[in-house]
């Protein structure tokens, strides 16, 4: 039988940047019936993300693996949640050349991708960006997280 794996992609040392962490973080006060990888206290951020990668595929092969990342997109599109059967390519509002990681991506778009994008991750709004992790919570759980 398959188990359930999150894993929340971010730092909040970037607000835009803090979905990933703050999801984990109420995945565990909610205490799901999963593995959670990724909270505040243990972030999973562009220095270490391979390292995770490689040992969530050893520990937990032919599990379903939902990770958890903001990103940036579409001006109507910015608050939204969207979801992809591609898992999360990490950094790729950077192009960047990191391997795809999980079976299920859960994508919280927090900004607009035009312009400078460190820029639009760094001056998010922290309520806005609580209120986009709360979003993704209910996508993955089915509850609201109060």
């Amino acid at each position: 039988m398959k188990k359930m794996v999150f894993v929340c992609i971010g730092t909040t040392r970037v607000v835009g940047d803090s979905v990933g962490p703050r999801v984990g973080d109420m995945l565990r006060a909610r205490g799901v019936k999963a593995y959670v990888y990724g909270t505040t206290a243990h972030q999973i951020t562009a220095l270490n993300v391979a390292e995770y990668a490689k040992m969530i595929e050893r520990r937990h092969r032919g599990d379903l693996v939902i990770v958890v990342d903001s990103t940036l997109g579409k001006l109507e599109d910015v608050g939204t949640i969207k979801l992809t059967d591609q898992g999360i390519l990490p950094g790729g509002a950077f192009s960047s050349k990191r391997k795809r990681i999980g079976d299920i991506g859960v994508m919280a778009i927090v900004g607009e991708s035009d312009g400078d994008r460190m820029l639009e991750l760094k001056t998010r709004d922290e309520e806005f960006v609580q209120e986009v992790a709360k979003r993704a919570f209910k996508v993955l759980t089915g509850t609201d997280f109060n």
